[in-house]
C-alpha cells in the first residue's frame, strides 16, 4: 500500500492534465489561423480534366499535328510524281485514297485533342479569374475590418430634415410682391404723349403723299 499510495496520486494529476489539456487546445484547433484563408473550390468550378489527362492531349495534340504535315507532304509528293510521269492515274488515285483515309483519321483525332485541350485551358482560366477575385474580396473584407472600428464615433446618425431648429425657410413675401407689382408695370401700357401741331401737319402731308402714290399706281394698273 505504501508503494502505491504516492504512485496513485500522480497518475491522477497527470490524467487531469490531460484531459483538460485536450479540451482546451480542441477549440483552438477549429480556429482559422490568422491570414490563412485558403480558397475552396465550389462543385460548379470542379475541373472535368484532370491535369495529366490535359498533358496527355497536348502530348498527342503534337504528334498529330506532325503526322498530319507528313501525310500532307506524301500527297504533294503523289501528284508531282503523275504530273512528272512517273505514276499512272490509277497508281496517283490508289496512293492518294490511302493516304486520305490516314488524312481524315488524324483530322478527327487533332479536333479531339485540341477540345481536349481547349476545355483544361479555359477551366484552368476560370479557375485563376475565381482565385483572384476571392483574393481582392479578402483584402476588401480587411480593410473595410480595420477602418470600421476607427470610425464608429463619427458614424453618427444623420438628422431629419423636418426636426433642424432654425431652418424656416427666409420670407419671400415682400421679394414676390415687388416682382409682381414690377411685371404689373411692365404690362400697363404707357400712355402715349399728346402731339403737337407739328407733329399732327406732318402726319397729315404723310397720309396724303400715301394717298397720291396709291391713285399713282392704280392708274399706272389700269392704263
Amino acid at each position: 500500500m505504501r508503494g502505491k499510495g504516492p504512485k496513485a496520486p500522480f497518475a491522477s494529476l497527470t490524467l487531469v492534465i490531460f484531459l483538460f489539456g485536450r479540451k482546451k487546445n480542441t477549440p483552438e484547433e477549429r480556429l482559422p489561423t490568422e491570414g490563412v484563408n485558403p480558397f475552396q473550390i465550389p462543385d460548379i468550378m470542379q475541373k472535368s480534366v484532370i491535369e495529366g489527362d490535359a498533358k496527355r492531349a497536348r502530348d498527342r495534340l503534337r504528334i498529330a499535328t506532325l503526322e498530319r504535315d507528313i501525310i500532307g507532304g506524301a500527297l504533294t509528293k503523289i501528284y508531282e510524281a503523275e504530273t512528272r510521269g512517273q505514276l499512272s492515274e490509277s497508281e496517283r488515285t490508289q496512293l492518294v485514297q490511302r493516304y486520305k483515309t490516314d488524312l481524315k483519321r488524324v483530322d478527327s483525332e487533332i479536333d479531339d485533342y485540341k477540345k481536349i485541350v481547349d476545355l483544361s485551358e479555359l477551366e484552368s482560366a476560370k479557375e485563376d479569374l475565381l482565385k483572384s477575385f476571392h483574393a481582392k474580396l479578402l483584402e476588401i473584407d480587411q480593410r473595410i475590418n480595420q477602418i470600421k472600428p476607427s470610425l464608429q464615433h463619427a458614424l453618427l446618425p444623420s438628422p431629419k430634415t423636418g426636426d433642424t431648429p432654425g431652418t424656416a425657410p427666409p420670407p419671400e413675401a415682400d421679394s414676390t410682391d415687388a416682382q409682381q407689382n414690377q411685371t404689373n408695370q411692365r404690362g400697363k401700357p404707357t400712355k402715349e404723349k399728346p402731339k403737337n401741331k407739328a407733329e399732327e401737319r406732318i402726319d397729315a402731308i404723310r397720309e396724303e403723299v400715301l394717298k397720291a402714290m396709291e391713285r399713282l399706281e392704280q392708274i399706272e394698273t389700269e392704263g
